[in-house]
C-alpha cells in the first residue's frame, strides 16, 4: 500500500495565478490510483508529476532539482506515516502544471524512491492547492480549474478543514465521527489506531500490509469496516488498513481517505468544502 502524505514541521506561502474557467489539464492514473500529470520547473521538462491533496507540501526529485540547477535554501525534518527524514529544501522559481504557474520551495526526494513510486518525478502539494478551486474528473481523467461540481444529483457537500497544511473531511460513522485527509496519493482506506476513540464497527483479516511512502516503510493490519459512511452512500464490507500512530502531523487526524473511490471530486479551497459524486 502506497501513501505519500509528506508533512513538513513549517509551512512556506506561495502565490499561485488563478486559472481562468474551463481549463483542463489531462491526467493519467497509476497502478495506486495516483494522479500524474505533466508540468514543467523553471521551464524545463515536461516531468511527470504527481499531484497529492494528501500532500501538505510540494516535492522534487534529486535528479530533476540537479538538472535545472535549484539552489539550495535549507533544511528541515520531513514526516509521514512511513517515517521521518531530513531533507534539503530548494528553491524552483517557476512550477507550471497546466494553467497553475507558481514560485515554490519544494523539498528534495532522491530519484532512486521516485522511481519506485512509478518514476514520476515529483509531487505537488497543498503549499501550491490548498487556494484554488478545482474539480479532479476521475471518470474522463482531467482536472477542470477553476471549477466546482454541482450539488444536485447525486453529489455530496461535505466540509473542508485544513490541519497542519492537509485537508480534512469529518464523516459521521454511527456513533463516531472520523476526520479523515482527502487524499488522492493514498492507494485505500488508511485508519490510525487509537485507544480513546471509537472505531467503526470492522473485522481482522489476519494480514499484514506494508505501508510505503518517500521517507519509510511501516506494517499495517489488513482490516473489513462492516459499513463505511461518506454522505448518502455505504461502503459495505469496505477494505482497509489499521495503522499505529506516530508523531507525524498526518496523524492527529483519524486517517487518510482515498479519493479514486469517487468518480469525481471537486476542492473549493475559498469556499472549503469538499463535493463528491
Amino acid at each position: 500500500m502506497r501513501v505519500f502524505p509528506i508533512v513538513l514541521l513549517f509551512s512556506l506561502a506561495v502565490e499561485a495565478a488563478v486559472p481562468q474557467p474551463a481549463e483542463t489539464t489531462a491526467f493519467n492514473i497509476d497502478s495506486h490510483g495516483g494522479i500524474v500529470v505533466s508540468a514543467t520547473f523553471n521551464q524545463a521538462g515536461p516531468f511527470r508529476i504527481l499531484v497529492d491533496t494528501g500532500a501538505s507540501h510540494s516535492s522534487i526529485s534529486s535528479e530533476v532539482a540537479h538538472a535545472i540547477g535549484a539552489p539550495a535554501i535549507a533544511r528541515s525534518i520531513v514526516s509521514s506515516p512511513g517515517g521521518d527524514r531530513e531533507s534539503l529544501i530548494v528553491r524552483v522559481d517557476r512550477l507550471a502544471v497546466g494553467p497553475i504557474v507558481v514560485a515554490v520551495e519544494p523539498t528534495v526526494v532522491p530519484a532512486a524512491d521516485l522511481k519506485k513510486a512509478g518514476g514520476i518525478d515529483g509531487v505537488v502539494g497543498q503549499d501550491v492547492l490548498s487556494g484554488l478551486r478545482y474539480t479532479i474528473d476521475y471518470r474522463n481523467r482531467q482536472i477542470a480549474w477553476g471549477q466546482a461540481a454541482s450539488t444536485r444529483g447525486e453529489n455530496s457537500e461535505v466540509p473542508l478543514v485544513f490541519q497542519d497544511g492537509l485537508p480534512v473531511v469529518e464523516l459521521r460513522q454511527g456513533a463516531t465521527t472520523l476526520r479523515l485527509v482527502a487524499d488522492s496519493g493514498t492507494s485505500g482506506l488508511l485508519i490510525f489506531e487509537s485507544s480513546g476513540r471509537s472505531l467503526p464497527a470492522m473485522r481482522h483479516d489476519g494480514g499484514l500490509v506494508r505501508v510505503d511512502s518517500f521517507y519509510g516503510t511501516r506494517l499495517a493490519r489488513s482490516v473489513v469496516i462492516d459499513e463505511f459512511r461518506i454522505g448518502p452512500s455505504t461502503f459495505l464490507d469496505m477494505p482497509a488498513v489499521l495503522l499505529r500512530p506516530g508523531d507525524s502531523p498526518a496523524f492527529h487526524t483519524d486517517g487518510l481517505l482515498p479519493l479514486h473511490i469517487f468518480g469525481r471530486v471537486t476542492f473549493d479551497g475559498p469556499g472549503r468544502r469538499l463535493i463528491l459524486g
